[in-house]
C-alpha cells in the first residue's frame, strides 16, 4: 500500500473536520453520530478513525479551530510594531467575529454549551478562552502603556470586560440577530472614552 504524504494526511484530516463542521452546524453535536460524520466525509470508518478516536476528539479539534480564528486576529494585532487606537483594534475584532458568526461562530456557541456537560470540552474551552482573554489583556496593557487609557485604569478588569464583549457580540448575532458590527464597535469606542 503506498504511503501518503504529510500534506495528504493533513488534507484528509481537514476533510473530516469540514464534513463534521457541516453536519454539526445543521444537527448539533448530540444529534450527530460518527456514522453521519463518516458519510459526510465520504471516507471509510477506518479512514476517519485513523485520524480521530471519536466524536469528542473531532469536537475538540473544531473548538480549537473556532477559537483559534479569533485568537489569531488578536495575535496579529499584537505583532504590529505600533498599536492602533484600542477602539480600532476592537472594531477589527468585532468585524472578525461578524464574519465567522454564521459558521464557526454557530459552532462556538455549541462548544460553550457542550462545555457545560463534557469536562474535556470544558477544559479545552477554558484554555482557549483564557488564551483569548490574555491576548485581549495584552492589548489593553499596550494601549495603557501608549497613553490611550487614563493612568488609573484597572487594566486587568478592563481586559476582562472587553473580552466579554467578544462572545457577547457573537451571542447576540446568533440568537437575536439584530446586532450591527459597526454600531457595536462604535459603542465600545464610546465606552472607552467615557470618564
Amino acid at each position: 500500500m503506498p504511503r501518503i504524504s504529510e500534506r495528504q494526511r493533513q488534507a484528509r484530516r481537514q476533510q473530516i473536520l469540514d464534513a463534521a463542521r457541516g453536519v454539526f452546524t445543521l444537527n448539533g453535536f448530540h444529534a450527530t453520530s460518527m456514522d453521519d460524520i463518516i458519510a459526510a466525509a465520504g471516507m471509510s470508518s477506518g479512514g476517519v478513525y485513523r485520524y480521530f478516536a471519536g466524536k469528542d476528539a473531532i469536537i475538540t479539534a473544531i473548538a480549537q479551530e473556532v477559537v483559534g480564528t479569533v485568537t489569531a486576529t488578536v495575535s496579529d494585532l499584537l505583532g504590529e510594531d505600533r498599536l492602533p487606537p484600542l477602539g480600532d483594534v476592537l472594531r477589527r475584532l468585532v468585524t472578525q467575529i461578524d464574519t465567522i458568526a454564521d459558521g464557526a461562530g454557530r459552532l462556538a456557541l455549541q462548544v460553550w454549551g457542550e462545555a457545560q456537560r463534557d469536562p474535556e470540552v470544558a477544559r479545552l474551552a477554558a484554555v482557549e478562552a483564557t488564551t483569548l482573554r490574555s491576548a485581549v489583556l495584552d492589548l489593553v496593557r499596550r494601549a495603557h502603556a501608549a497613553g490611550q487609557l487614563p493612568e488609573d485604569t484597572d487594566v486587568e478588569a478592563l481586559g476582562q470586560v472587553l473580552f466579554s464583549l467578544i462572545p457577547g457580540y457573537l451571542l447576540q448575532k446568533r440568537i437575536i440577530g439584530d446586532v450591527d458590527p459597526v454600531r457595536y464597535a462604535d459603542a465600545i469606542d464610546a465606552m472607552l472614552r467615557i470618564r
